[in-house]
């Protein structure tokens, strides 16, 4: 395997290696002053020290995938569907800055540089339909989060990560049929070292800094590595998606919804076993695969 080699005309570099030192959790204590000091503290932070081969190479090891690191790159999720469509079976692509990352309903999620975990994960066989592993996906980023001292992360259909209310981290999925038990390239970002965020979206978006909590963006890579580990198993998606239902922002109240063209209202009952959000209306349930969900105040 080619260990480097550039991908775009840019300069942007990447790294692959296959199979890192375990990351450690940050301290917890004066959380908001060592999340504002990270971004200005002149040591490099830990997750560009992926450029460095051996560090790589350490943490490919580590979380048992190959792994290809990006100083910067258009999206996460194309280069995966790359990798994947080329045979890559069990691989992470990791950026530092994403210039024209995807996001839900062909939105983007652009990032700048050092202020995001921005990744994709390529699972091959498919663990689930590419909607319900997008929901599960959301449990693994909140408990992930949990183990390094966020833990009031709520979850907002289909695939939004909340804190107090407002959007920190979004799960992007993507699958395909390929005759070996079908494909799955997941794409995970969360906003971690922003102090602000831009004007317009700065009432229903946040990042970890500003909440208060100081997050290793390595750290954070390897614990939602771990916990997508877990939900990968057939046995442990159905806990999963009980504790979805008990993180959920949207389940038991009045919601609006657009999907497919309409506009209705209704109480969001449940979420079905393909991820789908069942909304009870004043003409029965609807069944909304994809679509904008806001809570009715």
């Amino acid at each position: 395997m080619q260990r480097h080699r550039d991908v775009h005309a840019a300069p942007e570099r990447h790294h692959r290696h296959r199979r890192g030192v375990r990351a450690e959790p940050a301290r917890r204590n004066d959380r908001r002053d060592r999340a504002r000091a990270r971004d200005h503290h002149p040591v490099v932070p830990r997750l560009v020290l992926l450029a460095h081969p051996a560090v790589a190479s350490a943490v490919s090891r580590e979380l048992g995938r190959d792994l290809e690191y990006h100083n910067a790159i258009a999206s996460t999720q194309t280069r995966a569907r790359e990798l994947a469509d080329a045979g890559a079976t069990r691989g992470i692509v990791v950026a530092n800055e994403q210039t024209a990352g995807q996001g839900t309903r062909g939105r983007t999620w652009v990032a700048a540089a050092g202020t995001s975990l921005l990744a994709s994960w390529i699972l091959r066989p498919a663990p689930a339909a590419p909607a319900l592993f997008a929901a599960l996906a959301g449990v693994a980023v909140a408990r992930a989060l949990a183990t390094l001292g966020c833990e009031d992360a709520s979850l907002k259909w289909p695939n939004d990560v909340e804190l107090d209310g407002r959007k920190v981290a979004g799960a992007l999925a993507h699958g395909s049929s390929d005759g070996r038990g079908g494909l799955l390239v997941i794409g995970i970002g969360v906003n971690v070292h922003q102090q602000e965020l831009p004007a317009e979206i700065a009432r229903t978006a946040t990042s970890l800094a500003i909440a208060g909590h100081g997050v290793d963006r390595l750290a954070l890579l390897a614990r939602i590595t771990t916990e997508l580990d877990r939900i990968e198993s057939p046995a442990q998606q159905h806990a999963a998606m009980s504790e979805w239902r008990e993180r959920s922002s949207l389940l038991g109240r009045d919601v609006a919804v657009r999907s497919a063209g309409r506009d209705f209202s209704g109480r969001a009952d449940a979420i079905d076993d393909e991820g789908a959000l069942l909304v009870h209306t004043s003409s029965g349930v609807e069944r909304v695969i994809t679509g904008d969900v806001v809570v009715k105040h």
